[in-house]
């Protein structure tokens, strides 16, 4: 399901495509024609800088849209790193479904599922927030009546129009007559950006969540040793497998998936340190500008969009940190899972072995971006600090 929102986005190109320069170019001209759409939103935040009411309706998107600009840059500079990560683990899945161990199948078909309900749940919270925002400002266009506000701060009157999609400016004063030109590019640039935010935020936790699923693995392996090992039956009543594998094998074999997993978050944490520090800088006034709007609201409809919007910002922040502190969590409890084994009714030397592979697997992985560990505490932080701005701007607006 990510690939595919991807593909139609024409980031993702592979061999084999059919005409892949018009894909290529369908993904250059989607990216840049977004990139100078955030341009104008930043012009017009520049534009109000002053005026807190009107300041708070643009920055939300704003800011969230700088960010995805920020995620394009960044996959087109590691296109090919990406492309290869996919590959090589669309391979490294089949071969692990190709499992004849039930437990192990249980595992990789519940995060599976998992995974499937996780990206149905956000892209469905993602695309109402969207769309709502789309109709409300089509059908608004319909039934309001343009009117006169006086401007009690700047002691200046105006005419007040239905609200656009998004605030963003345009090289001509009077938007209403243009309308419907305004709102063709701004429901363009909102569809673009409701292909791509939700797509890309969903494909990278999917990335994590296949780290976690290693470690499930790895974990029920070390919890079940005696099915991995050749041991002597008298001593266990652990029915044994049909290729099971010698101590030295499987401590090799651990060890290596061991150092595998940590190259992979590794990696993975390379690709995506700039995005995520990003989020931790912007999202803390990304969520206080929505939580301000929407004390300033009054309408029951944008109401309904802000709560939606809150509640999609904080399930971004949420997928990242939760699944970040999964891994370190999994991590931490491969040592523990070997414990839990019945490594008390073997021999010394068995026990040894044992207590070596413990030694090796004591070492926690940990996602960080920059000075940011990715945790939950780490998570609480930035909504706390969301509110703290919050309560601070409106005493300041007060």
């Amino acid at each position: 399901m990510h690939l595919l929102g991807m593909r139609i986005f024409g980031l993702f190109i592979f061999d084999g495509q059919t005409a892949p320069f018009l894909h290529w170019f369908r993904g250059v001209f989607f990216s840049v024609t977004f990139t100078i759409f955030n341009i104008t939103q930043h012009i017009d935040l520049v534009s109000l800088w002053g005026n807190l009411d009107e300041m708070t309706t643009n920055a939300a998107t704003t800011l969230l849209f700088t960010t995805t600009v920020f995620r394009l840059v960044n996959f087109f500079r590691n296109r090919k790193t990406y492309t290869t990560l996919v590959a090589e683990l669309d391979d490294f899945l089949r071969q692990l479904m190709e499992t004849k161990v039930v437990e192990e199948m249980k595992i990789i078909k519940r995060n599976l599922k998992y995974t499937k309900e996780l990206t149905i749940a956000f892209w469905t919270i993602a695309l109402t927030t969207g769309n709502l925002m789309c109709v409300q400002s089509f059908i608004l266009s319909f039934i309001y009546e343009p009117h006169i506000v006086y401007d009690p701060l700047t002691n200046t009157s105006q005419t007040s129009f239905p609200p656009v999609i998004l605030r963003s400016w345009f090289p001509f004063e009077d938007q209403w007559e243009h309308f419907y030109k305004v709102y063709f590019i701004q429901f363009y640039s909102m569809w673009v950006g409701m292909i791509i935010v939700p797509c890309w935020h969903a494909f990278i936790v999917a990335l994590m969540i296949f780290a976690i699923l290693r470690l499930q693995i790895l974990n029920h392996q070390f919890q079940h040793i005696e099915n991995y090992i050749c041991i002597d039956a008298k001593r266990s009543n652990v029915e044994q497998p049909k290729e099971p594998k010698n101590l030295i094998n499987f401590l090799t074999d651990s060890l290596v998936e061991q150092i595998k997993i940590r190259n992979y978050v590794k990696q993975l944490e390379k690709l995506i340190a700039g995005s995520i520090f990003l989020d931790f800088v912007v999202f803390s006034v990304l969520l206080c500008a929505l939580l301000f709007q929407g004390s300033r609201t009054k309408f029951g409809v944008q109401i309904i969009i802000i709560i939606c919007y809150i509640t999609t910002m904080t399930v971004i922040l949420w997928m990242y940190y939760w699944h970040a502190n999964d891994i370190s969590r999994h991590s931490e409890t491969l040592a523990l899972s070997l414990y839990n084994s019945c490594w008390y009714e073997h021999d010394i030397t068995y026990q040894k072995a044992v207590l070596q592979i413990m030694l090796c697997s004591g070492r926690e992985i940990r996602m960080q971006t920059g000075f940011v560990i990715m945790n939950l505490q780490s998570f609480l932080k930035i909504l706390q600090a969301s509110y703290s701005y919050f309560t601070l701007l409106t005493q300041v607006a007060n």
